[in-house]
């Protein structure tokens, strides 16, 4: 008995349009998981109908950055690849060669699992101080016409932080 290795299964069922029915190209579950009402009856607001709120293009591609920075390799059980393990660094002295050395990471990740941005500014901040790290991110997105967005966020003991 044979195995032929190039054979592909693929379903044609799953695959995602291009564009989607309502006009954005990319679309994701809202990170604060929360209900959108699709119809709007004050009186009888316990029978409306609900579904979970859906963020699109921009707001879609900034929830898998931010995934990208707060999950740690492991995690993600399909995946397990995927994530930076940027506490790794809360133990290493809060100074510009770790700043330099997490900002690589940053930047190793989001090439890595987010084609989709261009990274125009990454700065990471030592803050000796308070033994924490300012972590600036602005990206844009080229297939959506260079839109851009900004990311923000604090690395200290207590984890990371989106401000």
């Amino acid at each position: 008995m044979s195995i032929n290795n190039n054979v592909a299964i693929v379903l044609k069922s799953l695959t995602k349009p291009s564009v989607l029915s309502n006009g954005f190209t990319y679309s994701d579950l809202h990170l604060d998981i929360q209900y959108q009402y699709l119809v709007n009856h004050e009186v009888q607001r316990q029978y409306e109908i609900t579904d979970i709120l859906v963020d699109y293009d921009l707001g879609a591609i900034r929830n898998s950055i931010v995934n990208l920075l707060l999950t740690f390799p492991g995690q993600k059980i399909l995946n397990p690849f995927f994530g930076l393990n940027l506490a790794q660094y809360l133990f290493q002295p809060c100074d510009e060669d770790t700043a330099f050395i997490i900002g690589q990471e940053i930047q190793k990740g989001i090439t890595t699992f987010e084609p989709r941005v261009k990274i125009n500014l990454l700065k990471v901040i030592a803050q000796p101080a308070t033994h924490s790290f300012q972590i600036t991110l602005i990206l844009s997105v080229p297939t959506l016409n260079s839109s851009s967005f900004q990311i923000a966020g604090t690395l200290s003991n207590s984890g990371f932080y989106i401000n």
